[in-house]
């Protein structure tokens, strides 16, 4: 992957019909200012519960104004590591001062500029204190990590997004504490500890493993046995021991009370166990979700809770209950439909997925994206094809929902070539000099926390705002969507299709709330060119964005007649 030259991340520039920012200039980023209890199996241990100390909160930043239908129904959300973004203080770690210095970057709050992605919030991945370079093993649920600075400079970065209408969302890992976290170092101690019964303990190891592979789940101390799902450095909380529930939700109104705008939910299908271990997708987590949810928006009416559900689209559908569960739950098998359409030039998968989403009752609860911080980067699982990101890219910001992006996906970074969590998070590349470190941009320090070669071009100052770039795309195809209400908040059906290659496929949304407005996305996931296509819809066309698109869209009969696409090409189509 190294001999790849930059003429890989750089294309003919994108048709853009200039009626489409009829309002505003044509590159501009947009922007906008009864609870279940927790079974423990076996002999339940017992003990009193003590509540954690309340810390005062910090004085207030501006936070900004939901809508009616949910702040985040028409948003885009950044997804960032903290410890791989920016270091502000040459010690290789990424750190707040360093985030809040590259804000201007994603959005500047000025509608007028072309020098910011657009992107309407951001979801920070753990930034407690922890022991554990990732953060999901917390030992204060109310503290900043010191390797990324101060709570003060936490404030000071929340302000700072605030003012530019920047939302932030935080990482909450609900299901499990680390081993160093007090509660559990004390509940060691025996049974009559008063931290005993934050987790589940047992006399004996029943035999459980995980369910996705032959870990066991009991981890032997001496005084006893206790449940870790991920690892023995991860030790399970008992969500069904009131204490820790009133707890968990003291520090989420923490954080909410300093200006936070929601939570990311951590292995949410793992809340709850049974005493005939069964580990995945119990009632009861999904009564202590709508617990979780109603207890929260109580005081805080406007929070958004996103849920992690890794698996197939009929199982996390059932996480919205009756709209009273989560509000949005990542969708990974439409991911993974994406991925292998961009990929292998074949759109079965990807219609397949649209089809099983109808499970969704309703389809603006998926939140969308192509990888995260578990999965290989995007550009890496589709083997460093250029083309084939661009219109996986398309194809992510047609989906309904609330879109995310993986830092760096929009510059095609692939990060490390091994299998380990660490290559998939690697420094963002904000300039390329000198060689392939992450240094330039990232840190001074001689050598970052982790690191791993990319390909030459792949880096902000090389691509950003520059026609052709995927950088460009990326931001131009959030200003779409902000600019069109069907794709920001709309239905999504695949209209009847005839010809254009087993490549060939479409979504059309239509705008939600009566408005009436339509957009028909096109596609051609295929290494060749597609042939020509007839889609039966009604209106008159006009192409709002595209690239490869070789010829005129017309009305022919009761559809569109499509004209060839080249390969990975696509288009945006509004029908009037």
């Amino acid at each position: 992957m190294l001999a790849l030259s930059a003429v890989f991340f750089v294309l003919p520039l994108l048709t853009i019909t200039p009626p489409m920012f009829a309002s505003v200039a044509p590159v501009a980023a947009l922007a906008t200012p009864a609870l279940a209890l927790k079974a423990a199996p076996g002999a339940a241990q017992p003990g009193a519960a003590q509540p954690g100390a309340a810390q005062p909160a910090a004085a207030q930043p501006a936070v900004v104004p939901p809508t009616e239908a949910g702040w985040w129904r028409d948003d885009v959300v950044y997804q960032i590591f903290v410890r791989s973004f920016a270091d502000s203080d040459g010690d290789g770690i990424g750190d707040f001062p360093g985030l809040t210095a590259r804000l201007d970057y994603l959005n500047d709050g000025d509608p007028k500029t072309d020098t910011d992605l657009g992107v309407d919030a951001i979801w920070l991945m753990p930034i407690h204190a922890s022991p554990s370079y990732h953060g999901y093993d917390v030992v204060d649920y109310r503290s900043i990590n010191p390797d990324y600075g101060t709570m003060q400079d936490f404030d000071r970065f929340l302000a700072a997004a605030n003012q530019r209408g920047i939302r932030v969302i935080i990482d909450f890992v609900m299901n499990h504490s680390a081993k160093d976290h007090p509660w559990f170092q004390d509940a060691m101690k025996g049974p009559e500890s008063p931290h005993r019964s934050r987790y589940l303990w047992r006399d004996s190891d029943p035999g459980w493993t995980q369910p996705w592979g032959k870990n066991a789940v009991w981890h032997k101390t001496g005084s006893g046995y206790y449940y870790g799902l991920f690892w023995g450095g991860m030790p399970d909380l008992n969500l069904g021991d009131p204490a820790v529930k009133a707890d968990l939700l003291a520090a989420m109104r923490f954080w909410l009370d300093r200006g936070v705008a929601g939570f990311r939910l951590d292995a949410i299908r793992h809340l709850f166990e049974s005493p005939d271990g069964t580990l995945v997708d119990l009632p009861e987590s999904h009564a202590f979700l709508r617990s979780v949810r109603a207890e929260l928006t109580r005081t805080h009416p406007h929070v958004l809770l996103v849920g992690e559900a890794w698996t197939d689209t009929e199982t996390v559908a059932t996480y919205y209950g009756k709209g009273d569960e989560l509000h949005l739950a990542f969708g990974f098998q439409t991911a993974g439909s994406m991925i292998e359409a961009a990929r292998d030039g074949v759109r079965s998968t990807f219609n397949q997925a649209q089809t099983t989403a109808k499970a969704f009752a309703d389809r603006n609860f998926e939140a969308p994206f192509l990888a995260n911080h578990d999965m290989p980067r995007t550009m890496r699982q589709l083997g460093g094809d250029a083309a084939a990101m661009r219109v996986a890219a398309a194809m992510l910001f047609a989906q309904p929902g609330t879109p995310f992006v993986y830092y760096g996906e929009e510059i095609g970074m692939q990060g490390g070539p091994s299998g380990k969590d660490e290559d998939k998070r690697t420094p963002m590349r904000w300039r390329f000099e000198g060689g392939h470190g992450a240094g330039p941009g990232f840190t001074t320090a001689a050598k970052p926390w982790h690191d791993a070669p990319e390909a030459m071009g792949v880096s902000v100052a090389d691509q950003r705002g520059k026609a052709g770039t995927l950088w460009t795309l990326y931001r131009d195809l959030i200003a779409l969507r902000r600019a069109h209400p069907a794709l920001a908040d709309g239905a999504a059906e695949q209209p009847q299709s005839s010809g254009g290659g087993r490549g060939f496929t479409t979504l059309l949304r239509t705008e939600n709330g009566g408005g009436g407005q339509r957009v028909l996305a096109i596609y051609n996931v295929h290494t060749d060119p597609s042939t020509a296509a007839t889609v039966k819809v009604a209106g008159a066309p006009t192409v709002l964005m595209s690239e490869g698109l070789d010829g005129a869209i017309a009305r022919e009969g009761d559809g569109l007649k499509i004209p060839p696409l080249a390969p990975r090409g696509f288009a945006f189509v509004r029908l009037d």
